[in-house]
Order: C-alpha cells, then structure tokens, then sequence
C-alpha cells in the first residue's frame, strides 16, 4: 500500500507545479486593440502568482487575486498598422500573442439578419473577391448560450480575405469596410449574433428582474426545464406524421409544411432570458470597443409595447458593463416585410409598432442612431439580400456619431403638424435639401384620420420642406400616418440625401 501511496503522489507531482495562464478570449493573434483608449490585458493564472506583461517595449506586473484573475491596464495608443507582439509571463508559463493591431473596434450584435453571412447575399457575395486586406480583422463567436455568466468562449480572429468575408456577418462585413475606407486606420469587428432570438436573451437579468414588464421571461426562463421533456415528447408524437407529410409535398410539388424543430435542451436554448448575454457577451466585456452595431427586433415584434423599455435597459446594461461611457449604439430598423400576422400580412402593423419602439430609442437614449431601411426589403424574404447597404446606412451614424464627421445620416424625420382648411401640413427637420420622391413618382405612403382614427390613403404634395396631405374620405384629418403597417410598398418619401423618410405616427393607441 505504501509504494502505491508514494506511486500516486509522483503521478500527481507535476500536475501541482503546472501554472494556469489563460488570457481574455479575444486578446489573440491578428486581434485589434481599440485605439486612444486604455486598454486592460486580463487573464487568469494560479491564485497569488506573479504576472508579468510585455507590451511596446515596456514591462507591466501584476498578482492575480484569490480567484486567479489579474488585470494589467495599457495606457492608451494611437492607431498603428504595425503588427505587435504581447507577452505573458507566469512562473514557468507564457503566452505570446503575435500581430496585434491598434485601430477601431466594433461590436455587431442581434439576431439572424446580423448573423446572415455574406456568402448567403447572391448578388452581393461578389463583392469579397475585394476582401483582401490584412488591415482588416473579423471574429465571429459561437452560439454559445450560458445560464450563469461566463469569462470564456473558443473563438479566432481572422484577417480579411475573400473565405473570411464570405463566411462572416454581411453587414458587419460592409459596416467595418466602409470605416475602413474612411478612416484609414485598422478596424476590427467582432460578431456576436443568433437567429430568431429576443432582446430578452441578450440583456441581463439583473435588469429584466427589476421591472415587472418582463417577469414572464424570467419566469420561463426558469420554468422551461421542467417543460422540455413535454415538449420533446410533443415533438416525438408529431415527427411521423410531419415526415409523411414531407415525403408527399415532394412528391406532388405541393408547398411543404411549417418546419417541424425538436426543442432546445435546457442549456442550449438560446431563447431564455439572459442565456446571450451571459454566453456571448459577458465573456467580451471588458475589451475595449469603440460602440455597437444592433439588427435585431423580429423576434419582439410581437409584444412592442414593451420594445422601447427593453432595449433601453439593455443598452444601459451593455454601456455600464463595459464601463466605457455612452458608446455609440447604432439600431438597424426593421425593414419592410410581408409579416403575417392573423391574415393582415403586408397591411399587418406589429412591424410598424416595433419600428415605432426602435424611432422612440433613437431618439431617447443619448449616442444612438437609427439605420431606416425602408426600400431594401424584399415581400415574402425576412432575410433581405441587400445587407451592403445597411452596412452603409450604418457606417454614416458611425462616421456622425463616433468620428464627428459632416456627414447626412439619415433622410427626412418628422418634425411636426398642422390642420387647416382640411389639410394637414407635415413639417420634416431639414437634412438634405428638399423632400422628393425616391422613385420619381407621387409621393405615397401617408394615411390621415378624423377623431375616430379610422385612417384612410391621403393624396400628397410638397411644398419645400413640407408634406401637404389631403383626403375625400376624411373632411377634417386630425392625425396622420406615414409608412405604418408590415410592407409599406409605396413608402417613397426622401430628400437629397436619398436616404429613406423615417416612419412615423401622431396618433397614439
């Protein structure tokens, strides 16, 4: 017994003087530092051990804490096209992190349409055969949903090449180029997006637990353990009858059914409350980044009331989290899209009502931007396929915004409205020139309605900066619409800018 007590200690021997040493996920090789910002190298390595940080020709020293974490803060840098090395030292352990750039960072973050790759845009993917720049730096992170905070995930960063472009975030892609061109300096972007998940899986409980809004997301968030063996029981009994009915629409051409999907296990459902941000975001934090980059929104469509509320919280969330004051948030609006919705489809409102919430942020929360996209949709597609020019209509707030260009980002925005003699007379806030048609044609997409707010089709003209509107059906207009349903088709209101009229209401429900 006493030679393999002795046996089992020298196997273990060596185990016991292996030093930890991790580094934050994203400080890896071909990775982008934020410029003119401080920038923290963090880790984590044995408790109590001595860290030293090679950085520009300097030494930095730290000592991790009880819990192996250690933090070494880097004064700011300007931008720097030379690829740097950073060094880790801990005990007998190092880690060398090679071809550092110093430039802008961005975060993409939101749901499917952020995450839509560009080799999924046809006619756009052959913009990569341009890709090539090793200034250029992209990092897309798994799905990766946590009920607990996490520090970790497994992601690389990638220099832009044509593979590289195809396969990340087509918006992202054609945001960070277009800063790229512009700013002349390296740009980094980093994805952090999911399908089809709700802002609710992207903020942090703390805050959805503090308001009573969103009790039924932290509710089924701890609730949905218990439901997913019904559930996948539900699914078992339906798969058969699903696969027959496949089998038969390919055989007759028939239009297939709803696609069936088994549920989501407990700790990879990326719908519940927090699971994003605490998988996917949390692990980020606090690597320095110069702001955000929002498309999400189609899933909360159902319930936008609430929408203004939630992503204000979770801006906040995000912006205290990081501890790098308000940092430019810039919002993509819900394009135009044939939402079906208990038959109203095209005429439908939920996605009038949930771009009424993303217009009500833009406005309220201080260094936010909305990207309008009305025109890019496509009817029957709630993937539309021109993703480079909301990367564009991105990267005008940005260069506003983050970099006080003299830039016009965004067209025509509702200013105000007067009745007189029948008519109501639309004020816009001046932008760029005068309001025009973005097709040539008469001006449409305005609604007007009496004190029963039943709303009918006004005919439109302009006079400089205003929008007269007129309808037979409505003898004396007390509110006015504009571009408020699903697909506004005829929304066709701009000005100079050739950016698209935000849309708007007076009315309120």
């Amino acid at each position: 017994m006493r030679n393999l007590a002795v046996r089992l200690f020298c196997l273990f021997l060596p185990a016991l003087g292996r030093a930890e040493l991790f580094l934050h996920p994203l400080i890896s090789d071909h990775a982008v530092f934020q410029r003119d910002m401080p920038f923290p190298v963090m880790g984590k390595s044995d408790p109590g051990a001595d860290v030293l940080v090679q950085w520009q020709g300097k030494e930095f020293k730290a000592k991790a804490g009880a819990d192996g974490k250690w933090s070494v803060p880097l004064n700011p840098s300007p931008a720097d096209e030379k690829g740097q090395i950073l060094k880790v030292t801990s005990g007998t352990n190092s880690i060398e992190v090679s071809d550092i750039l110093i430039g802008e960072v961005w975060l993409a973050s939101g749901q499917s349409n952020m995450e839509w790759k560009l080799k999924q845009c046809v006619a756009q993917s052959v913009e990569a055969d341009k890709a090539g720049d090793p200034l250029y730096r992209f990092i897309g992170i798994p799905h990766s949903p946590a009920r607990d905070p996490s520090d970790s995930v497994k992601a690389a960063w990638n220099i832009s090449s044509k593979d590289a472009a195809l396969n990340f975030s087509a918006v992202g892609y054609f945001f960070g180029r277009e800063l790229r061109r512009e700013l002349k300096v390296p740009v980094g972007v980093i994805q952090s997006a999911v399908g089809g998940t709700p802002a609710e899986a992207w903020t942090p409980l703390e805050f959805l637990k503090s308001d009573a809004a969103f009790a039924k997301a932290v509710n089924d968030r701890d609730e949905y353990p218990n439901w997913y063996p019904k559930l996948l029981e539900k699914y078992e009994r339906e798969k058969p009858a699903y696969d027959v009915a496949v089998a038969e629409a390919a055989k007759t051409g028939a239009k297939p059914p709803k696609k069936l999907r088994p549920p989501n296990p407990p700790d990879k459902n990326p719908n519940l409350a927090s699971v994003l941000w605490n998988g996917m975001i949390h692990p980020l934090v606090p690597y320095p980044i110069r702001g955000v980059i929002w498309y999400q929104g189609e899933a909360n469509a159902y319930r936008a009331e609430v929408y203004e509320k939630l992503l204000s919280g979770m801006i906040g969330s995000w912006r205290k989290a990081w501890g790098l004051g308000d940092f430019p948030f810039l919002i993509v609006q819900l394009a135009d899209f044939n939402y079906s919705e208990e038959g109203a489809g095209a005429a439908g409102i939920k996605w009038a009502q949930l771009r009424d919430a993303q217009s009500a942020v833009a406005d309220h929360v201080p260094q936010s931007g909305l990207a309008v996209t009305l025109g890019l949709g496509e009817a029957e597609d709630i993937h539309p396929q021109k993703k480079m020019e909301v990367g564009k209509r991105l990267a005008l707030w940005a260069k506003k915004i983050a970099y006080g260009k003299d830039v016009v980002c965004q067209g025509p925005v509702f200013d105000s409205v007067k009745f007189s003699g029948g008519e109501a007379m639309v004020s816009f806030r001046p932008h760029a020139g005068g309001l025009k048609s973005s097709d040539q044609k008469e001006v449409g997409g305005f609604a007007v309605a009496g004190a029963d707010k039943q709303f009918k089709p006004a005919q439109a003209r302009l006079e400089k900066n205003q929008v007269i509107l007129k309808s037979a059906e409505v003898p004396n207009p007390t509110y006015v619409r504009y571009a408020w349903c699903n697909r506004p088709a005829d929304a066709n209101l701009t000005d100079e800018s050739n950016l698209p009229a935000r849309p708007f209401r007076t009315d309120t429900d």
